[in-house]
């Protein structure tokens, strides 16, 4: 709570710098604008002038206070998330700008290679004896567009953004499965063959391939159905799930950083609710999927 109160007036001093700078820069918008307007009535080249120089000041404004929200943001990350870690796992370590590679992502076959990556917010840690890495992944294409006058745009097109999971076990596999949700076309399904299983609802939702039909129900149970489809609903846009050796891959494309507090919002145990279910989400794959048990423990 001492901790939570000392991030609370620290957020308040950052605030009251990002509002004054904010309105000043407003202000003097709202200014270069009404001289523009009298510019314009007036025809004088003189008035255009001058209200862009005031808008440019604004924007300058405006700049050191998203200085001010970066500094917020800096703040959180260096004094509240690997407190709020450490309380959960075991070797926990955290990184605000590490990453889990786009070399790892992209060897499980699960998407395509991007032409643009950005990771943030490495996290590793032991829970309940099982190892995880997770990091918020930002996965671009490059896109060409045409315009009537037949002149190329180049733009880079999100088609994955959200949290990348992997989770490390004692036993290893020698096989592959392969589950994803929707049709799975971005999917490699080399080598691998299609399972429909007794849930409708479920064949629905996801695509599922594995190097055997033998291996993919060894996974696919009545009991994983139901925790997959739990949490489905856990998370919002589209998840993945690749098990390969000794790991389970999850990719969670849902469009949202994680683990981010706005410098509007006040810092309490009511605000942290939402920030600590990021948080809560990496135990409870561990938990929902039981990768604690037997089952991914190297046979005596």
């Amino acid at each position: 709570m001492d901790k939570l109160l000392v991030l609370e007036q620290k957020r308040l001093e950052i605030f009251k710098k990002y509002n004054k700078e904010t309105k000043r820069g407003i202000i003097l918008i709202v200014v270069a604008g009404l001289i523009a307007i009298a510019g314009f009535l007036l025809t004088l080249e003189l008035l255009f002038f001058l209200a862009g120089l005031i808008a440019l000041i604004g924007f300058i404004f405006f700049g050191v206070a998203q200085r001010h929200v970066q500094t917020f943001r800096t703040l959180i990350k260096s004094e509240l998330i690997l407190t709020l870690l450490q309380d959960q796992f075991d070797n926990v370590s955290y990184d605000a700008k590490g990453f889990i590679p786009s070399s790892t992502i992209v060897s499980t076959g699960m998407v395509k290679r991007p032409d643009r990556f950005h990771g943030e917010d490495y996290i590793r840690g032991d829970y309940k004896g099982v190892n995880f890495q997770v990091s918020d992944v930002d996965l671009k294409e490059r896109v060409e567009t045409r315009d009537s006058k037949g002149n190329v745009h180049v733009s880079y097109q999100t088609y994955f953004k959200g949290r990348w999971y992997i989770y490390q076990f004692e036993r290893r596999f020698k096989d592959v499965l392969k589950i994803c949700e929707g049709r799975g076309y971005q999917v490699n399904t080399k080598g691998l063959v299609k399972i429909d299983t007794e849930s409708i609802e479920f064949n629905k939702k996801f695509a599922i391939y594995a190097s055997t039909q033998e291996y993919g129900f060894y996974h696919i149970t009545s009991s994983m159905i139901e925790k997959l489809m739990e949490l489905e609903k856990l998370h919002r846009g589209s998840i993945l799930y690749y098990y390969s050796g000794n790991e389970l891959h999850i990719g969670v494309n849902d469009r949202r950083d994680y683990m981010e507090l706005s410098v509007k919002t006040p810092i309490n145990e009511e605000s942290l609710k939402t920030f600590m279910g990021d948080i809560d989400l990496i135990p409870a794959i561990i938990n929902e999927l039981r990768l604690d048990s037997s089952k991914f423990k190297n046979p005596l």
